[in-house]
């Protein structure tokens, strides 16, 4: 008997909790034999490349979340001659994006000595790029796949074979940084196990789902394709500001300023990615069940606006301690990690922060946004984001200045400009049907909240505990760190959203027992 909305969502996180620590542990471990031998140099070549190859995806036209909005019906009516027929169109399709993927790369390659600031041009790097490049492409001859599970909230599956290929994967980079000091070469590690880890991917899904191509097909019938053509054509925008908007910071910085920002940078990122993934773990969780819910029948307007209304608390308190932990802490981590000298400055970290929270707040939105299949209904606000953040961006940078936190103010900017209030109100409008007062008001309470935490935090720290000594500051933060935690579990522990974060803890911690 397949298991419910919930137990699914409970064995999603209690997996993805469990294997998190060891994955935080082993990536530091990797990252920093990987700047003590290869330098932060390489390390900020190795993230332009990535935003690069990330651009070119922008192939793949929305087709994902078209795909992952096709399938949602059909896997919760258990039409499987609906699935097949989704499935083997969208087999041909990210076909033609990997090829696509190759064909653009190598076009690329030739601009490479325009692009990069203050690297010498060389075969090293024309190698470097085109494993990139491999990398990216390979995966979509399999991505499809992937996709079926996550609709089918088996995040799980994909966790585990992850986890257990990305702790090879380390193992034997730090045993080739040590014995070869080669990028080329701890590169090839990655390729080899990507491509073992889509082979067992796709073994795994044909034997969860045997009727794939097995059985009778029912063919997609006119309104079907219309909605998906919709829906890929509003995607297809969507993903290039997003594109656009996440992947040119490190462009920006490789042309106007150096690698090793980039690489400094990264160091940030990184971090922050532990911390995104911590609540991307949670929010995960009961983000595959979003879909089940909304396209259930027998799902009333008032049980999915109660449902909204908990995830829109859950998903704020979340993001909410993990934007002022990463405040107070992020720049004590840096130094013990790597030393001050790569380091920015506490502007920088603030800018840092605000940007994370922005961002990750309008996750519940953007979830919302694609059950509903309403991506078509954002391409003005995308149009606009665009528009905005390179004019911001460049005037920050170039106009003022301001290095990296210039950079992040034009996306800072763009995203309060359109995308912090077009995307709660295109949901409630043309999703629910149905008013968004309440969640207004309520987000400007959290906005109010956070702000005036991250300006006190920054105050305290800034001229009275950076005169303390190291050890003495640290653990003042950490009290303070945990009296607010205290003191916002006491406000809020009879909210329906706090009670609901105590009941998924506790099926969590008896699922683990």
């Amino acid at each position: 008997m397949k298991r419910s909305r919930t137990e699914f969502a409970t064995l999603n996180t209690s997996i993805a909790l469990a294997i998190q620590p060891f994955s935080v542990i082993i990536g530091f471990i990797n990252r920093t034999i990987f700047v003590s031998i290869l330098g932060v140099t390489y390390l900020g070549l190795s993230s332009y490349l990535t935003s690069i190859v990330s651009i070119l995806s922008l192939a793949e036209l929305g087709i994902g979340e078209a795909m992952s909005y096709a399938l949602y019906s059909p896997l919760v009516r258990e039409e499987h001659g609906k699935i097949n027929a989704f499935m083997i169109l969208f087999k041909k399709l990210y076909r033609i994006i990997g090829v696509s993927i190759f064909v653009f790369g190598g076009i690329l390659s030739l601009f490479l000595p325009n692009l990069i600031k203050d690297y010498t041009i060389n075969n090293e790097l024309y190698w470097i790029f085109f494993l990139f490049i491999f990398n990216s492409g390979s995966s979509y001859f399999f991505a499809y796949k992937r996709t079926l599970l996550y609709v089918d909230q088996r995040n799980y599956v994909m966790n585990l074979i992850n986890f257990g290929l990305n702790t090879l994967r380390v193992f034997l980079q730090i045993a080739i940084l040590i014995f070869t000091q080669n990028f080329i070469f701890y590169l090839l590690i990655e390729t080899i196990l990507n491509i073992i880890g889509n082979v067992i991917m796709s073994y795994i899904v044909d034997r969860l789902y045997n009727y794939l191509y097995n059985e009778e097909i029912t063919p997609i019938n006119q309104e079907e394709k219309e909605k998906f053509i919709r829906n890929i054509k509003g995607n297809t925008l969507g993903s290039i500001g997003a594109k656009i908007v996440f992947q040119t910071d490190s462009i920006l910085m490789a042309k106007f300023i150096n690698l090793a920002a980039i690489g400094i940078y990264g160091n940030y990122t990184y971090v922050l990615g532990f911390v995104a993934m911590l609540v991307n773990t949670v929010m995960g969780s009961i983000t595959s069940s979003i879909g089940n819910l909304i396209h259930s029948e027998d799902t009333t307007l008032e049980a999915k606006i109660s449902f909204l209304k908990k995830y829109q608390f859950i998903a704020f308190s979340l993001i909410y301690f993990a934007s002022i932990g990463y405040l107070l802490f992020v720049h004590p981590f840096i130094i013990i990690w790597l030393g001050e000298n790569l380091s920015f400055n506490q502007w920088t970290e603030i800018v840092i922060v605000i940007n994370f929270f922005l961002t990750a707040y309008r996750q519940p939105n953007l979830v919302l946004i694609s059950v509903h299949g309403l991506s078509y209904e954002q391409n003005k606000k995308v149009i606009a984001e665009i528009l905005l953040n390179i004019f911001l961006s460049l005037y920050f940078l170039i106009v003022l200045d301001l290095g990296v936190a210039g950079i992040l103010l034009g996306t800072i900017g763009s995203t309060l400009l359109t995308c912090t209030w077009y995307e709660p109100y295109s949901v409630f409008k043309y999703g629910l049907k149905t008013s968004s007062k309440n969640y207004f008001r309520t987000m400007v309470q959290h906005f109010i909240l956070a702000g005036l935490s991250i300006l006190l935090f920054s105050l305290l720290d800034y001229y009275f505990l950076i005169q303390l000594d190291f050890i003495y500051s640290l653990v003042i933060k950490i009290i303070l760190y945990l009296i607010v935690l205290v003191i916002y579990i006491l406000i809020f522990r009879n909210h329906e959203g706090g009670r609901q974060i105590i009941l998924m803890i506790q099926k969590v911690l008896k699922l683990k027992k």
